[in-house]
Formats: C-alpha cells, sequence, structure tokens
C-alpha cells in the first residue's frame, strides 16, 4: 500500500479543517465525500476515563499499520464549557504508530457535543473513506453510562475495561455495558484484571447463555421477556430465530505489553466480517448516513432560535 505523499496530506488535513468547522464550501466537500462507493471499516474504542483507550488504539495501529493497511485515527477530546477549548493531547501516548508513513492522526473537540464524539465525525469518516482509508479508529472522550453514540456512528465497538478503578463494570452498566460488540480488559498484569473479565463475561453471559436447539431436538421455548436480554440478542441476532449469533468476547490484553492485541484485532475483524455475511454492516452504514443527516437537519431547523443571548439578532 502507498504512503500517504504530503501534497495529500495537507489536502485532507485541510478538508478536515472545513468540514470540522463548517467553513465556506464544506457542504460540496461533504457532498464529495458522501458520493464514494468506498467505506472505511470503522473501529469505536470508549470506555471509562483511565481505562488506556489511546495506548490500547496505539498498539492496534501498531499492529495492523505494520502489513501496510492506511489507518486514520480521529480521537475526540471533551471541550472546555467555558473556553470551548481542548487538550487534544491523545497523540502523546501513541508513540509506536506515529512513525508509520501510512498512519494518519488527527484530534478533533467535542466542542460540547453530548455523546462522546464530535458532531462533524461522520462527515469526516466519509471524507476519509474517499481518501482511500482502509480502517478508522475512533476514540471517544472519557465515556459514562450514557455516551453511546460511537455505538451508531463504528462498525464494530470495542469497550475497554481497566481494574483498579473501583468497581470497573459498575462504571460500564447500563448504556456503555449493553453497546460492546467486543469487550477489551486493557491493563490486565494489574490485580484483579481477571476479576474483572470474569464480571463481564458473566454479565454478557446472562444474554447469551442459551442456544438455538439442533434441528433434531424440539423447538426452544420463547426467549425471556427481560427487555434487556432480548434486545441484546436482537443486536447480536436472535438465539432462538437466526442461524448466527455472535456472542461479544472479552479478552484480557495489555497495551503497554502488547500482549494480545493481535488476538483482539482478530476479534474485531471477525465481527466485521460476521456483519458482512448477514448483511448488517450495509444496514449499519446507512443509519449512520441516516443520522447525521437528521442531526444536520435539526441544526438547521434549531440554530435561528440558538443565538447567544448577547447578539443582537
Amino acid at each position: 500500500m502507498p504512503d500517504l505523499d504530503m501534497p495529500d496530506l495537507r489536502t485532507l488535513s485541510r478538508a478536515i479543517s472545513q468540514v470540522e468547522n463548517r467553513t465556506d464550501g464544506y457542504q460540496k466537500v461533504v457532498q464529495k465525500a458522501y458520493a464514494s462507493e468506498t467505506w472505511a471499516n470503522v473501529i469505536g474504542i470508549t470506555g471509562p476515563p483511565g481505562a488506556g483507550k489511546s495506548s490500547l488504539i496505539d498498539a492496534l495501529v501498531a499492529h495492523w499499520g505494520a502489513g501496510g493497511s492506511r489507518i486514520a485515527i480521529l480521537a475526540i477530546d471533551p471541550s472546555s464549557p467555558f473556553s470551548g477549548g481542548a487538550v487534544l493531547g491523545d497523540r502523546i501516548r501513541m508513540d509506536r504508530s506515529d512513525g508509520l508513513p501510512n498512519v494518519f492522526f488527527r484530534s478533533l473537540s467535542a466542542r460540547g457535543h453530548v455523546g462522546g464524539l464530535n458532531e462533524a465525525a461522520c462527515d469526516i469518516i466519509a471524507l476519509l473513506s474517499g481518501f482511500g482509508f482502509e480502517r478508522i479508529l475512533l476514540e471517544t472522550v472519557g465515556a459514562g453510562q450514557s455516551d453511546i453514540e460511537v455505538a451508531s456512528m463504528a462498525d464494530c465497538t470495542v469497550v475497554v475495561a481497566v481494574p483498579g478503578l473501583g468497581d470497573s463494570v459498575q462504571a460500564l452498566k447500563a448504556g456503555i455495558m449493553e453497546i460492546g460488540d467486543v469487550y477489551a480488559v486493557n491493563k490486565s498484569d494489574l490485580p484483579g484484571a481477571e476479576t474483572t473479565r470474569q464480571q463481564l463475561e458473566g454479565m454478557i453471559g446472562v444474554a447469551y447463555a442459551r442456544q438455538p436447539a439442533p434441528a433434531s431436538q424440539p423447538p426452544m421455548p420463547p426467549p425471556p421477556s427481560t427487555p434487556g436480554v432480548r434486545a441484546l440478542m436482537r443486536r447480536h441476532g436472535d438465539a432462538w430465530s437466526e442461524p448466527s449469533v455472535w456472542r461479544p468476547p472479552v479478552l484480557a490484553v495489555s497495551a503497554s505489553g502488547g500482549h494480545f492485541i493481535a488476538e483482539l484485532g482478530e476479534a474485531i475483524d471477525r465481527f466485521i466480517d460476521w456483519c458482512g455475511k448477514t448483511d448488517r454492516l450495509r444496514r449499519k452504514r446507512t443509519l449512520r448516513v441516516r443520522d447525521q443527516l437528521l442531526r444536520l437537519i435539526t441544526r438547521r431547523v434549531l440554530q435561528p432560535y440558538c443565538q447567544d443571548e448577547n447578539d443582537d439578532g
């Protein structure tokens, strides 16, 4: 795979800034990006603050990038509610992938957008796909239970947990616990890592314990009526009605030591491949574009009513 040459890199950087800042003419850039028939595989990385998301992305990119894949990293940082600024310091923890010529890195400020992402993230993903990137790793801000927008933006969502943050699983309950396609317990060399992994396995097992009976056996009874269980099973296939069901794996990894990073990458690729074979990948990407369109329409409709109170208009 050819390296990114400097003219292309400058053009891409300018285009991203134009789209992110919504400056004049950005609509034409976005329109051209969405006209491309090629989409990169988008891998969302989310989890509580301190889970080591940036270091894990660095390890994954170093693993995939060594094979020549063109990879882009979009790191979303929280913005100040007062100044609107952000530190944008994720690159500091990405020293292994930083020197690879086929890797592009871009930090974005959340700019007050709720959900853990940037409002223009979907447009920038389309732009990067049009520039020939094969994988896009999307890092959310340090996510809480309700920061689940990444699930609608990514083809595969990796939820990162870590031991030593108090009740690690409690931090992942509710919304964020339900969006993972793959779970990674980072810093697995620390005490308590195996306990955290087992807790996650137990929670997932509640939803995925029952499998379809062989054809020679009587049909299975209706699924449990627990709403959370049924929602999880429908999202990854219904064991009572579909032949192919994905059970999210839980892997103990170490980003700093590079342990089991290849296995994590393989699990991500297997999930995306499963989504492609079951037509979920096409549906995911269609819904991603639809949701972005709805966001833009809502913003346009509400904009006249959201002017600064000091504005004369």
